[in-house]
């Protein structure tokens, strides 16, 4: 790890978690919910507006009676709307509200917990805020999902108040068996989408129970528009900064690290060497007790200009060193680490097509004082159930005054995420976040000894 003295982020802005001893959540027994769901991928190019919501940004109204039904009113982002109804004996789709109704085979249950069939299995990690614009704690617990043919499990984690037991947000980290069929063992609906915040949620008193709904309702919440009213720009990342986060695995056998990145990319007519284009990355395994790492560094290289000849060693490569509780040290990197530094306009590489699906502007839950952009960019596929694209969510909120050039990272999720590739991150959640005057002391960019070699 560089030496503290000349790392520009002070150790107290790095996150943490306290410990959780309570209850794992209860669903109630009735409950209503308005929520943004967001897909694992876009649709198939041969099939560009399926008949399903699970291809796009979609609201949708939620109503659950357990042991009765689950009505979800869902409107697409893009296109259409879908109604669906769980009940003890089937699932019914309407697509013109409600008028009329017919079975389906989604191959989900009525649901009666949050974890499905991994209930008794379920772990909190602890309690942190979600990210720097809320310094409310929630509990964040974990749920393994078995993997067919393999000995991994996958984790689907999801966010807790803990004064209310409210859902604020899931993260399956696996997604369904099909793109359009779910699992009966994993939370019917929110399973076919990879990330869901619930700006509403209401626990529904006896006296309140509602009857099965016969009525479409528009579902919308506080501070949500579709598109980009505004016109922000896509955002652009400062030559010189520092922040922190909580980056999340998909992975069960993992608990989130504690992690800080520094950035530097000088422009062309400054570039002398490596380390005037890096980024530093420090993942901490403080909240894993099991496993023998004690940290990682993913040190990334931007290439040379085209100007700067004999290109100098390490430009453009990708290091990941890990350090064991024992002092020992591993590193990876060519063929088997190819990650070279992103540069600042990263979104506006060809073929990642960023797009603002929405803006959320002052939610008092997801978005309190602040507006959000939601970003998605195309990733590469996850065959079988999507081989062409996958989707990274990434939340940014407009520094005040600015186009949104300017923004503060919020969050950071890549569907489908492989399970079992290094630590299988999938999710940064931001905190601590600075544009510096002064230089980055170069010394955190240093390639270690372990990856001399590699």
């Amino acid at each position: 790890m560089p030496n503290a003295a000349v790392d520009p982020v002070p150790p107290a802005a790095w996150p943490t978690f306290t410990p959780v001893t309570s209850a794992a959540p209860s669903m109630p027994s009735a409950w209503s919910a308005t929520v943004l769901l967001h897909p694992f991928s876009p649709p198939l190019s041969t099939d560009p507006k399926p008949d399903t919501p699970f291809f796009q940004l979609c609201v949708a109204n939620i109503v659950c009676v357990q042991h009765l039904f689950l009505s979800a009113q869902i409107k697409g982002c893009d296109y259409g709307q879908w109604w669906y109804m769980i009940t003890p004996e089937t699932t019914e789709l309407s697509t013109d509200n409600g008028l009329s109704w017919h079975s389906i085979d989604m191959g989900w249950s009525l649901p009666n917990n949050w974890f499905g069939a991994q209930a008794a299995n379920a772990s909190c990690a602890g309690a942190s805020p979600l990210n720097w614009m809320n310094g409310n704690s929630v509990n964040w617990w974990k749920i393994p999902v078995p993997i067919p043919q393999s000995q991994l499990k996958a984790a689907t984690w999801m966010w807790f108040d803990p004064e209310t037991d409210a859902p604020l947000r899931m993260m399956f980290g696996n997604g369904p068996p099909l793109p359009t069929k779910g699992d009966r063992t994993q939370l019917a609906l929110f399973q076919m989408f990879s990330f869901t915040y619930f700006p509403v949620f209401r626990a529904l008193a006896a006296n309140e129970t509602p009857d099965r709904p016969t009525e479409w309702i528009d579902p919308q919440f506080e501070g949500f528009a579709l598109g980009n009213p505004n016109g922000y720009q896509d955002f652009v990342f400062s030559g010189n900064f520092g922040m922190t986060a909580h980056m999340t695995p998909v992975n069960e056998a993992f608990n989130p690290l504690p992690t800080r990145v520094l950035y530097v990319w000088k422009p062309d007519s400054e570039y002398a060497t490596f380390t005037d284009r890096a980024q530093s990355t420090i993942m901490n395994y403080n909240y894993n007790p099991n496993q023998p790492i004690a940290s990682q560094e993913a040190l990334l290289t931007g290439p040379a200009p085209s100007s700067v000849s004999p290109k100098p060693p390490y430009s453009a490569k990708g290091f990941l060193n890990t350090i064991n509780t024992d002092g020992s040290q591993r590193c990876v990197g060519g063929a088997k680490f190819p990650f070279p530094q992103e540069p600042p306009n990263w979104l506006m590489i060809p073929g990642e097509q960023a797009t603002i699906h929405a803006t959320i502007t002052n939610n008092p839950v997801v978005a309190p004082n602040n507006v959000v952009t939601v970003f998605s960019v195309l990733f590469p596929p996850a065959k079988p159930n999507y081989p062409e694209a996958t989707y990274l969510w990434t939340w940014y909120s407009p520094i005040a005054g600015t186009d949104g050039t300017q923004s503060r990272p919020v969050t950071f999720m890549q569907s489908q995420s492989g399970v079992g590739v290094g630590t299988s991150l999938a999710l940064a959640d931001y905190f601590y976040h600075q544009n510096f005057s002064a230089p980055i002391d170069p010394a955190n960019f240093v390639v270690p000894d372990a990856c001399a070699n590699v």
